[in-house]
């Protein structure tokens, strides 16, 4: 977000960013971003009022979704500002 210009809104950074992603991010990667989507309402369920459970299976899933949606947004950089580099 600070990359283009932006800030989360205080109160609100998952579902802000989650947002701010749909619409900056290429729409062939819409289902990642929805997918990140339920996971932001799951977290929010398992955490303030832990209704539901979150497996294994389902946290190293999402944990690769989103190394893989780094990966897509460091490209994304990349591209639009050669001289822009992260390193994680």
């Amino acid at each position: 977000m600070l990359f283009k210009g932006f800030r989360p809104d205080d109160g609100a950074q998952h579902k802000t960013v989650v947002e701010f992603s749909a619409y900056f991010v290429p729409k062939q990667f819409k289902d990642i971003i929805d997918y990140f989507d339920k996971m932001r309402q799951k977290r929010n369920i398992f955490t303030y009022e832990i209704d539901i459970s979150i497996s294994l299976t389902e946290a190293n899933n999402a944990i690769n979704t989103a190394r893989h949606f780094v990966e897509l947004i460091k490209d994304i950089i990349k591209k639009e500002s050669p001289q822009a580099e992260f390193n994680f």
